[in-house]
């Protein structure tokens, strides 16, 4: 018994001697492809695309609204009844022209009854300054006279102001809109009367975003299209608001186009495009292919079969690509796609150009 037991001892150490020399238990090392030396040699494929210096520009849409040059309801600002309407609807004014009259006929009895007496005392200045002369009368004496004439001709320029007031006239010239009222009406203060609308020039309104404010200033040039009116017309921008508006953190801000043909109407909506920066000869690079690193950018080249990570510096940002001040050169070959995968030092094969 205790020979068979030393047998089977000796066979069993004997397998498992076998086992391990033979690399039973080193199996799942060798066959793990993570450590496979197939992997090192891995060959991946990507595309490219290669750097060279072109025109790169960027704009900014906006919406805006079309304004009119002046614009303003015309109004009474005296109460009265409209004895006459002077003009047509949608007809074109000019600046002073009469538009409407209140009944003014008591004025216009105040203003002849002042100038009887404007006279008469006028009259009588001049008799007092002669007996004055000649020491007729006392200094105090032609001092009243002389303030009664005054007070009469300031009675005058009051009732001439009253008078005014019941002619409702174009404040400036332009196109009238539809009347809101008709004769015999009674007029409030205040009340509107018609519009009336400068169309030429007219105003394009429209706010920036805070980060694009650099790159706005007065005497830039803009272009809008409107929907009501095919084409493409160019502007100017004429004027900012010196601060931001707070809630939108935008800037708003005003171009002006003169509108000689009336082709476009006040109260449109503008799609305004704003010119931001032009260069004309910058590297570019596909906005696709920058990878962020820690507050910098890197993009991966091409060289000598295999990809090196490279360290950039960009500038200025489109919808699609991206400015290379430094880091690449003309020529250079910046891989785009597979980034994910990519490791410095590893193979790479380029199966398309972008």
């Amino acid at each position: 018994m205790l020979i068979k037991l030393i047998s089977l001892s000796l066979a069993l150490f004997l397998l498992i001697w076998l086992m391990l020399s033979g690399g039973l238990f080193d199996r799942k090392e060798q066959t793990d492809p993570l450590r496979s030396p197939s992997r090192a040699n891995t060959v991946l494929p990507v595309k490219a695309m290669i750097i060279k210096k072109a025109p790169l520009t960027d704009a900014l849409i906006a919406g805006g609204s079309i304004l009119a040059d002046e614009q303003v309801d015309v109004s009474a600002e005296i109460a009265g009844q409209v004895v006459k309407i002077h003009f047509d609807e949608g007809s074109r004014v000019e600046e002073g022209e009469l538009l409407v009259t209140l009944n003014n006929a008591d004025l216009y009895a105040q203003i002849e009854r002042n100038k009887h007496q404007l006279k008469l005392a006028r009259e009588s200045e001049q008799r007092q300054r002669q007996l004055l002369k000649k020491q007729g009368i006392s200094q105090q004496a032609y001092d009243q006279v002389l303030t009664e004439v005054s007070t009469l001709e300031a009675e005058a320029a009051l009732l001439q102001a009253q008078l005014d007031k019941t002619m409702i006239k174009a404040p400036f010239s332009g196109q009238l809109g539809l009347r809101l009222l008709s004769e015999g009406s009674y007029l409030s203060p205040g009340m509107p009367v018609v519009s009336l609308v400068r169309t030429q020039p007219v105003k394009i309104e429209f706010s920036v975003p805070e980060r694009y404010v650099p790159y706005i200033s007065i005497g830039n040039e803009v272009s809008f299209s409107v929907e009501n009116y095919p084409g493409v017309f160019n502007a100017k921008i004429y004027a900012l608001e010196p601060r931001i508006d707070a809630k939108t953190r935008s800037l708003p801000v005003r171009a002006i186009y003169p509108n000689i043909d009336k082709k476009i109407v006040p109260g449109s909506f503008a799609r305004v495009t704003i010119p931001l920066i032009s260069n004309e000869e910058t590297m570019q690079l596909l906005a696709e292919a920058l990878i962020p690193e820690m507050g910098t950018h890197k993009v991966f080249v091409f060289r000598n079969g295999l990809a090196q990570a490279v360290d950039v510096t960009t500038g200025l940002r489109t919808e699609s690509a991206v400015e290379i001040i430094s880091g690449l050169q003309p020529g250079d070959t910046v891989l785009t796609t597979g980034l994910l995968q990519l490791r410095p030092g590893m193979k790479v094969q380029i199966t398309g150009i972008n």
